[in-house]
């Protein structure tokens, strides 16, 4: 299948993404497969659907990716809401769609993810540590929240120039 991750500024990572209506269907595996294809291909412990191109509200995670997880989780979440959060901590996080950025942001320490699974099913999720981390930075992408949102806007310019002429040098480099 072919996917390409959608790397800043692309217009998707800033849209609201749609919810899905259509479970038990061809096109939701599809999609599904090409979310789990490319997250593993490009190493991320999750990706939310619109990272290739995918306007749904969909989002593939897999902690057993990380090393230092005690206890791995591997899950498809649909038309994911955060309806409780609690707690604060400091993450460095990455993006998938943010090569070469690492920052540190706030998130909440535990949180409750109320979705569907791929059945259609209902779902909810009472994460804390990793995975409330996971949950909150990729229901944000379907949300049209980019992780660099979180930051002051001073550091925030600073941090997407430095990684506007990373991608120019990388750019130049392939040519």
């Amino acid at each position: 299948m072919s996917y390409r991750i959608r790397t800043w500024p692309d217009k998707i990572l800033k849209q609201k993404m749609k919810e899905v209506d259509f479970f038990n269907e061809k096109k939701l595996e599809d999609y599904i497969d090409q979310m789990w294809e490319a997250m593993y291909k490009e190493e991320g412990v999750g990706l939310a659907a619109n990272q290739i191109g995918i306007p749904y509200q969909i989002l593939v995670l897999d902690t057993s990716l990380r090393e230092e997880e005690e206890n791995p989780v591997k899950m498809v979440i649909i038309n994911p809401k955060i309806v409780h959060k609690e707690g604060e901590v400091e993450s460095t996080e990455g993006c998938l769609s943010f090569p070469g950025v690492q920052i540190t942001i706030p998130r909440a320490e535990k949180v409750k993810v109320v979705a569907k699974n791929e059945k259609g099913e209902d779902v909810e999720i009472d994460a804390d540590d990793f995975l409330a981390i996971v949950l909150q930075h990729e229901i944000d992408h379907l949300n049209g929240i980019p992780f660099i949102n979180y930051l002051s806007p001073l550091k925030r310019k600073m941090v997407l120039d430095k990684y506007m002429k990373a991608q120019k040098e990388l750019l130049r480099s392939k040519s």
